[in-house]
């Protein structure tokens, strides 16, 4: 049984000697331990000393501060404490004073011993029912505090405590003479392993990466897993950028060090954004945007994997921000057009097919290139509405084609489709209502799929093709060769062609190693029961070599370029002529 500590305040020493005397057994044998002031101010001064007091005895009438005012004081110390009085004035105008300042019980002296000891324990049990209530909710408290500046799954803190972090910190030092960094760190195959490995141990991975940036940083505090992929580090006490980039490499190096997962190797490929403190910017979250903005960076322009924030950056990120806005308007308002490239078979030289390739003309800055907008239009989620209205536009164009030009028309035209558009839970509706509405059968559409958009949903992606291949649809994987194959799963597709891309193509007559690749890519295509579609097809001399390695079909400038309506009607109407 725990001590009950028990402070007695009393002007009376007779009491004292009596209470030492009554409860020397239980001093004795350390149940009971008594405190003793004359008046409350002492007591008071006792109580800011010793937080371990449970219980209080306290007279009345005492010099310097009386007991009533004493009781009244204790909830500014200790909530949970609670007092017996003891007085010799145990009338009823005492007993109400008192019970209504707080005092948990009245004894009337001369006291009676027995009853006072029954009353301790009383006091003493309600005391400690209340602690332990006060220590649960302190405990629920602490516990929902950390959740909220903490991250669950990998216990680092999260991007609320990095920004109020950044803020402390900038507020505290003098960036000019002490300057800080702040790392922005995106896992970018981290979505490919989540599809490839599932849930669980794409969190293994993200709980080892933030161990191993925990091993490049040796502050755990300074770093925060702010997003799904996503990982803030804030750097101080360097001397320069020297030293910035030599932590960064070693972060690079320890994430490309193989994780074991699920009884496999995976590597997480990086990218790393870095802004100083030098910047100008007084708000913590702009600090952690910049980085941000110098990730993209890194991740978009292909050549590096950790890029430093300039304002030129923010000047891109603006005018970004700016053509999204603005690329919303273009959907709302029909600015978007379609032009219409020529499939041709290399055998025959007959027309096959179009491929339905998108164009936006700005109204300030004339035409938008495609991979620009498109892009945008993926990272922001447009891309269902740009894809719906490309897909719907190309095939009630073909739909007018066959009626005006019954004998000399396409067969099919091919739409390019984004991952996000095929794992939209809307995708074969769309796709039945809108051959519905076209007039077209599945035959005359050619959807045109990326190799790593099949890769990254295996058996996901086999079931889906399986379903267009219902409809009779035709299916094609673009820009073959440039991502990452799987031949098991190459196999297990239903699919109808591949498209070599125009890179492999342009070097055909001068670059050996881009025949032999053609070649591969052609004799793998027969062998599976494939047809082959080359791209960017440009001069006489590429289109015999494709030729004589039994290519099926072409495009590419040497045939047409692609072609706005107008001109495409010419162009079928030569065709027919």
């Amino acid at each position: 049984m725990a001590i009950t500590q028990i402070l007695v305040v009393d002007d009376e020493l007779e009491l004292e000697r009596l209470i030492k005397q009554r409860f020397r057994k239980k001093i004795k044998a350390q149940e009971f331990d008594f405190t003793f002031a004359y008046n409350g101010l002492e007591a008071l001064e006792i109580l800011k000393l010793d937080q371990q007091i449970d219980v209080i005895l306290t007279d009345i009438r005492m010099p310097k501060m009386n007991g009533i005012d004493l009781i009244g004081a204790l909830p500014n110390i200790d909530d949970t404490l609670k007092a017996i009085v003891m007085s010799s004035y145990g009338d009823l105008s005492n007993i109400r004073m008192a019970m209504n300042r707080g005092a948990f019980d009245f004894l009337t002296k001369p006291i009676d011993f027995q009853d006072l000891e029954a009353t301790i324990y009383k006091t003493k049990e309600f005391v400690c029912k209340i602690r332990s209530q006060k220590n649960r909710l302190k405990n629920a408290f602490e516990k929902l505090r950390y959740q909220a500046s903490h991250d669950q799954l990998t216990g680092l803190p999260n991007q609320r405590s990095m920004v109020a972090r950044i803020g402390n910190f900038f507020e505290t030092v003098n960036s000019e003479i002490f300057p800080f960094f702040i790392l922005f760190i995106h896992i970018d195959n981290f979505k490919s392993i989540k599809y490839g490995l599932g849930h669980v141990f794409s969190e293994e991975l993200l709980v080892e990466v933030a161990r191993r940036l925990e091993i490049c940083v040796p502050s755990a505090d300074r770093i925060a897993r702010i997003g799904t992929d996503e990982f803030a580090i804030l750097l101080s006490n360097l001397q320069d950028q020297q030293e910035v980039e030599v932590t960064t490499n070693q972060i690079h190096q320890v994430l490309q060090q193989p994780f074991h997962l699920n009884q496999l190797m995976v590597s997480a490929k990086a990218y790393i954004g870095i802004i100083d403190s030098t910047i100008g910017y007084c708000q913590p979250i702009d600090f952690l945007r910049a980085a941000d903005t110098a990730m993209h960076y890194a991740k978009t322009d292909g050549t590096v994997n950790t890029a430093t924030f300039t304002t030129l950056m923010q000047t891109n990120a603006t005018q970004r921000i700016e053509l999204e806005s603005d690329l919303q308007i273009a959907l709302r308002n029909e600015q978007l057009s379609l032009n219409y490239q020529p499939i041709i078979s290399i055998a025959t030289g007959q027309l096959v097919g179009v491929e339905a390739l998108v164009r936006w003309c700005h109204p300030q800055r004339g035409w938008i290139p495609p991979l620009e907008f498109v892009r945008l239009a993926e990272e922001t989620g447009l891309i269902i509405f740009l894809g719906r209205w490309v897909l719907v536009t190309a095939c009630r164009q073909l739909g007018l084609w066959q009626q005006q030009f019954p004998q000399g028309c396409p067969p099919n035209i091919s739409v390019n489709l984004s991952a996000v558009q095929l794992w939209h839970p809307d995708f074969l509706h769309l796709i039945d209502d809108t051959l519905k509405l076209s007039g077209l059968h599945g035959s005359h559409l050619h959807l045109e799929i990326t190799e790593s958009v099949l890769m990254e949903k295996g058996p996901d992606a086999i079931q889906l093709l399986e379903q267009l291949k219902e409809r009779q649809i035709q299916l094609s994987i673009d820009d073959f060769g440039t991502g990452y194959s799987s031949l098991a799963y190459l196999q297990s597709f239903s699919i109808d062609t591949l498209k070599i891309d125009r890179s492999f193509v342009g070097g055909l007559g001068q670059d050996q190693k881009k025949l032999d690749i053609v070649q591969t890519i052609v004799s793998l295509a027969h062998t599976l029961s494939l047809n082959v579609t080359a791209e960017g097809i440009e001069t006489e001399e590429q289109l015999a070599i494709l030729r004589s390695l039994s290519c099926d079909y072409g495009q590419g400038y040497f045939f047409s370029r692609p072609l706005p309506e107008a001109k495409m009607v010419d162009y079928l109407a030569a065709v027919n002529a």
